[in-house]
C-alpha cells in the first residue's frame, strides 16, 4: 500500500527559531496539539533535541501510536524515519520553516499509510483534516510564545490571582479562598485523570477533601476578619 499524502502551510507572526523550538518541544504537545493525546521523548540527540519520539494521536477515525526517529537542519527543516506503530504502518515527510523576518512560512508534508482497514476518501479526508490541525495548532503555540509567554504545559496549574491580591491587600480573602479551592479540586482532577479506577477516585476525593479544609480555613479567616 502507498502512503497517504498531505500538505499544509501557514505563515505564522513569529520569528523562524520561535517555530522550531515549539514544534521540538515534543513533551508539551499533549497541551497545545489538538490531536496529540501522548508524547514520550524515548532519546535525545547531542543538542538535547528529540531523537526517538513516541506520539499517541486522535486520527479521527481511531487513535493510534507511532515510533519516529528525527533529524534537524535547525531551524529550517525537521525529517523523520518511521520506528514502529500501532494502526501506522509507515510514516514519512518533513516540516519546513522559510524565515519571512518577524514572520515564518511553516509547511507541514506527511505521507502516512494507515494499518486499518478504511475506505479511501474517509483516510485521506481524516488525514488532511489532522495534518491541517496540527500547522493551525503549531501557529496559535508560536504566536503565543513570541507574545513573551511561557511554553503551555499540560495539567499546569499557577498560583490564583486572588490569593495574590489578597496577599497584599488583605481585602479579598473571599475571592483568594474561592480561587484555592478551584485549583485544589482541579489539581485532583489533573491526577485522577492520569489513573484508573480507584486510585483515580482517591485522588478526586483528596483533593475535594483538602479543598473543605481551605473553605473551612477561609471561614475562620473571614470571621476574624469581620471583627477588625
Amino acid at each position: 500500500m502507498s502512503l497517504n499524502w498531505a500538505e499544509h502551510t501557514v505563515e505564522i507572526a513569529a520569528p523562524i527559531e520561535t517555530c522550531f523550538a515549539a514544534i521540538t518541544d515534543y513533551e508539551t504537545f499533549p497541551a497545545w496539539q489538538s490531536a496529540v493525546v501522548d508524547a514520550e521523548v524515548l532519546d535525545w540527540d547531542k543538542k538535547g533535541r528529540g531523537k526517538r519520539v513516541r506520539l499517541f494521536v486522535d486520527a479521527k477515525v481511531r487513535k493510534v501510536d507511532y515510533t519516529l526517529d528525527y533529524s534537524y537542519d535547525e531551524p529550517e527543516r525537521i525529517e523523520w524515519n518511521f520506528v514502529e506503530g500501532n494502526g501506522i504502518n509507515d510514516a514519512d515527510g518533513h516540516y519546513m520553516f522559510e524565515d519571512l523576518g518577524d514572520r515564518t512560512r511553516a509547511t507541514y508534508k506527511l505521507g502516512l499509510e494507515v494499518g486499518i482497514p478504511l475506505p479511501g476518501p474517509v483516510a485521506r479526508r481524516a488525514h488532511k483534516s489532522t495534518l491541517k490541525a496540527s500547522v493551525e495548532d503549531l501557529k496559535r503555540e508560536a504566536e503565543r510564545r513570541a507574545g513573551g509567554e511561557r511554553p503551555t504545559v499540560e495539567g499546569e496549574l499557577s498560583a490564583p490571582a486572588g490569593f495574590t491580591a489578597a496577599r497584599d491587600s488583605g481585602d479579598s480573602i473571599r475571592e483568594a479562598a474561592g480561587d484555592v479551592v478551584s485549583s485544589v479540586v482541579n489539581l485532583g482532577m489533573v491526577i485522577g485523570s492520569k489513573t484508573v479506577g480507584r486510585p483515580a477516585r482517591r485522588a478526586i476525593e483528596l483533593g475535594t477533601g483538602a479543598a473543605g479544609s481551605v473553605t473551612s480555613r477561609a471561614a475562620r479567616l473571614l470571621g476574624r476578619n469581620s471583627h477588625d
